[in-house]
């Protein structure tokens, strides 16, 4: 009887932490492609460059009301996606930006392009690929944080 009464607070602490819940990583966070900053690293599969003096292109897709925002190297951009109902079908519409003249307007008008393309997404770690029919990847990002996007690059100086 004795070795029993030792034996259920053992069992009883085992059943415990196995219940318990487990404490999101960075990866578990990044899971969802929602209300994170997506920043952009190539378009059919070419990489992108950030020039001097401009904000990193990215894209972000609010949980409230569907609305994606960013920017796309050149202007603000902005639309709307629809989660569809399969596992990691997506659709993006309504894809706009502002018309303000800059020296990157060909990566913008490749993104806005190949965007509205796009129709299943998946997540690997803090990588997100969007793909258009047919499995063919248009876009990569990593996940960021806000400070990354909303900084402009440094202007490099040609002096020795």
């Amino acid at each position: 009887m004795l070795k029993k009464i030792y034996f259920l607070p053992l069992l009883l602490a085992l059943l415990l932490s196995a219940c318990t819940a487990k404490v999101a990583t960075t990866a578990n966070q990044s899971e969802t492609i929602l209300d994170a900053y997506w920043i952009l690293l190539s378009l059919e599969g070419q990489s992108v460059q950030r020039p001097n003096n401009t904000q990193t292109a990215y894209i972000r897709f609010q949980e409230n009301d569907n609305d994606i925002t960013g920017f796309t190297g050149c202007n603000r951009l902005y639309g709307k996606y629809e989660l569809a109902g399969s596992v990691n079908a997506i659709r993006l519409t309504n894809l706009n930006a502002a018309e303000v003249a800059c020296n990157n307007s060909e990566q913008e008008a490749k993104m806005l392009r190949l965007l509205p393309q796009v129709t299943t997404y998946s997540i690997t770690g803090d990588l997100l690929t969007l793909y258009a029919g047919g499995g063919r990847a248009v876009a990569t990002f990593r996940t960021g944080a806000e400070h990354m996007v909303t900084t402009p690059a440094p202007v490099q100086s040609n002096q020795d």
